[in-house]
């Protein structure tokens, strides 16, 4: 066991149920490993401290490790949940039914309704507090034809009681910070258009196309480099 900083024995080496070797507590990152639990990268933690297996590149946030095997979200499924490290389908991916992310991390599944929910997505809370908006948001009970305000796709949607602000699972669920390839600083997420700049000079610094200054985007203040949301997660981000 080793002490953490708020004076609480973490195991220093522990057997998953998701993995056949042991996993030991690491905190060197060598490389922009992605989390096998909820496939976001390691890097995107609060935590310096993942498990890793010295045997193979698996690799799961302390966090993941402490999900609870069975879980009920009342607003996003009416059954008990059970938490699968792989899906139980052919290809042991899934489309989460919250967000509509291929995924093939751990799932929280409903046997009896074909009914997954990716690790992000399970940990939403019925209210909401987000930083890109000033009001608290509301977990709508049913996908709906409701446009995001920050990307406007449909779906799964927050609402703000106080105006007509809306946002969609897969906004809500964004990581924060993110790396990109070969730059060591890492990009933010952004809620507001970057200041003096005309409608035809915001650009997507990866595809080269145009962005709306309306919709959210990444940003590398040191490199001056913003770029949409989808370019710098890449096609599949939470198919490892």
């Amino acid at each position: 066991m080793k002490i953490g900083e708020d004076k609480i024995e973490i195991p220093e080496e522990i057997n998953h149920f998701s993995h056949q070797h042991d996993l030991k507590l690491t905190e060197e990152l060598l490389n922009n490993e992605q989390c096998d639990g909820c496939m976001l990268p390691i890097s995107t933690s609060p935590s310096p401290q993942f498990y890793s297996c010295a045997q193979c590149r698996f690799f799961l946030h302390k966090s993941c490790v402490e999900l609870p095997i069975k879980k009920l979200h009342p607003v996003l499924h009416p059954h008990l949940l059970t938490l699968f490290t792989k899906a139980p389908y052919a290809s042991s991916g899934f489309s989460c039914n919250v967000c509509d992310r291929l995924c093939n991390g751990f799932t929280y599944h409903c046997k009896d309704c074909t009914f997954d929910a990716d690790v992000q997505c399970s940990l939403i809370s019925d209210i909401l507090t987000h930083d890109g908006h000033e009001h608290p948001l509301i977990l709508s009970r049913a996908p709906g034809s409701e446009n995001c305000s920050c990307c406007y796709n449909s779906g799964r949607v927050f609402k703000c009681a106080d105006c007509e602000f809306t946002l969609d699972v897969k906004c809500a669920t964004l990581p924060h910070t993110m790396r990109y390839r070969r730059f060591e600083q890492p990009f933010k997420l952004c809620y507001k258009a970057e200041e003096d700049y005309e409608d035809d000079e915001y650009y997507c610094d990866i595809c080269e196309k145009k962005r709306n200054p309306k919709h959210w985007f990444y940003y590398c203040a040191d490199m001056s480099f913003p770029a949409h949301p989808n370019c710098i997660l890449g096609k599949s981000p939470y198919y490892k």
